[in-house]
């Protein structure tokens, strides 16, 4: 995060997060709060996308691991996407 820069964290995370208060201070860094986000956040958030700056976390697991990926849906400890390729090895 750049100085003056500004973290909007959208939604709810399952844990609490950890943050530089000397950082933020020094460097004039806001962290904003939102449930949801206006057509400018989404189309801002779509241009960091195009440019590289966002890496979504996606992990791809066979359908055999169904019921072990529901226990870590349950236990919160999936982060990032995940998805169920039935193409993937039996």
């Amino acid at each position: 995060m750049r100085a003056g820069g500004k973290v909007v964290a959208v939604g709810l995370p399952p844990e609490s997060m950890d943050l530089s208060i000397p950082r933020l201070v020094l460097d004039g860094i806001q962290v904003v709060g939102s449930l949801v986000g206006t057509r400018e956040d989404l189309k801002e958030a779509f241009q960091f996308a195009a440019e590289g700056k966002v890496t979504p976390k996606v992990t791809k697991r066979p359908l055999r691991d169904i019921n072990a990926i529901f226990d870590e849906m349950k236990a919160g400890t999936i982060r990032g996407r995940m998805v169920i390729d039935l193409g993937m090895a039996k």
